[in-house]
């Protein structure tokens, strides 16, 4: 694990949530805190009964390739608030509105927002090009800290770096409130990748997928 203070990247325009989220869940009503969150953006909501098997769930995600996707636990899923939110991010504007949902998820559950990025231990401690993947990620951290410094700045942001694959960080070990992370890309098959087929079956949390760029 990794932290550092630098200089931050300079402060671009805040970042708008797409218009309308949809919610993936077992339940009938919608979550107190998904409600705000949608009131606090002025956006609407969409409620998607979450399919039985995993598969399914990932085929459903699939289709809704391009749309803000919250995949809600299994019904009576009742945990401690943790006080993070932790936004899984690789690149940067690519990944911009996994910030900006994790920010108006933060301000809503009154949590800390926890970018993360994921440098592999592949790159061993002697391994060429270790230095400039950990130069980069910390670059990454950067400017995802003056992101979230433009967009809500009231926030609390803790950046870390993290030395493992990126599917690893969706395991049980997850102390998170909320997962957001990129969603699908447009593409033909309709598929989720490595990252987010993780998440969705194994994150001991709700996990919100954000749109990426075509």
């Amino acid at each position: 694990m990794s932290q550092r203070t630098s200089a931050l990247a300079p402060p671009t325009a805040p970042h708008r949530p797409a218009e309308a989220l949809v919610v993936m869940t077992h339940e009938p009503d919608l979550p107190a805190w998904v409600a705000r969150v949608c009131r606090r953006a002025g956006r609407q909501v969409r409620i998607e009964p979450a399919p039985g098997s995993p598969e399914d769930r990932l085929l459903t995600v699939a289709a809704l390739a391009g749309r803000s996707v919250l995949v809600m636990g299994p019904p009576g899923d009742d945990r401690t608030p943790k006080g993070r939110v932790v936004a899984a991010i690789h690149d940067l504007p690519t990944d911009a509105a996994v910030l900006t949902e994790a920010a108006l998820a933060a301000a809503v559950l009154d949590a800390a927002v926890v970018p993360v990025l994921c440098v592999p231990l592949s790159f061993g401690e002697r391994s060429v090009g270790l230095t400039d993947a950990l130069a980069r990620g910390h670059d990454v951290l950067d400017t995802a800290v003056a992101q979230l410094a433009t967009d809500a700045p009231e926030l609390t942001v803790i950046p870390r770096l993290l030395r493992m694959h990126p599917h690893e960080l969706v395991g049980e070990g997850l102390d998170a409130d909320l997962l957001v992370l990129g969603g699908p890309r447009h593409r033909i098959p309709a598929r989720v990748g490595l990252v987010g087929g993780s998440a969705v079956q194994h994150a001991p949390c709700p996990v919100l997928l954000a749109p990426r760029p075509g």
